[in-house]
């Protein structure tokens, strides 16, 4: 019996979260794709595990994957083997596989691992949102906060520190930091987003982050009842250079906060 595009994203995801947690505290060869922008040779063979599941179970499909792997097809998953890289090189166990299935831009499935806590987040269009652990399944929900006061809240900046999307995230940080509970900046866009689903942030804002790393975390959030936007309120799409996440009734609050700059 042929598997369901949901069950595909979560075959692959964890295969890819076992490859992490196998290389996971060990010596790395690191190579840098820019001043801080790292890739290591687990990166590279988590990929080819991933890649591995995708040929085996959907090989008439396109990959995107964000260590090199590319091929056309009908319909695109967009891969992210180590999502936390620096996390993983330094032994912080906050890190992630994650990929999702495009058709025609659309996000159509997903599904995050994390090898460290035993979490699968997975998400169909139209279908909902989900986490397993521990042998059980819950569909996720988005948080029903509706105070900055009350709230935590995440932030992803880019690698690049010298434009305006660090300035814009660094000012974010700033100002939600001074009005919620708490603000946190984690170092993993895909569980960053993937955690507003599960209601435990209450909103998200990044810049720089790229389509493999949250397309399956925006899938999750909008079937668990919130919002995304880009980062100036317009539709999320798979070249935006950024976007805010959120419960939704804090949507609009959270996307004035960001333009105000």
């Amino acid at each position: 019996m042929s598997l369901s595009d949901i069950e595909v994203a979560a075959a692959a995801a964890k295969a890819g979260a076992k490859a992490i947690h196998a290389g996971f505290g060990n010596p790395q060869q690191v190579e840098l794709k820019g001043p801080v922008d790292l890739v290591t040779e687990t990166d590279r063979a988590t990929e080819a595990i991933v890649i591995e599941v995708l040929e085996r179970e959907r090989p008439q499909d396109g990959i995107r994957a964000e260590e090199g792997t590319e091929r056309s097809g009908s319909r695109t998953w967009v891969v992210d083997p180590i999502d936390g890289t620096t996390n993983f090189v330094h032994a912080v166990p906050h890190c992630c596989s994650t990929l999702a299935l495009l058709d025609e831009g659309e996000i159509i499935a997903g599904a995050t691992a994390n090898p460290f806590t035993d979490e699968l987040f997975l998400a169909a269009r139209g279908e909902g949102a989900w986490l397993e652990s521990g042998g059980l399944r819950r569909k996720l929900s988005v948080s029903k906060n509706t105070e900055f006061v009350n709230g935590m809240f995440v932030t992803g900046f880019p690698y690049n520190r010298e434009g305006a999307g660090y300035r814009r995230i660094a000012s974010t940080w700033d100002k939600l930091s001074s009005i919620s509970r708490a603000t946190r900046r984690t170092g993993s866009a895909a569980l960053d987003i993937a955690y507003v689903a599960a209601g435990r942030y209450d909103g998200y804002v990044v810049s720089g982050a790229k389509v493999w790393d949250i397309a399956a975390g925006i899938l999750m959030v909008v079937e668990a009842g919130g919002c995304i936007c880009d980062l100036a309120g317009g539709v999320w799409g798979v070249d935006s250079a950024g976007c805010i996440a959120s419960n939704g009734m804090l949507h609009d609050s959270l996307l004035e906060l960001v333009l105000e700059g």
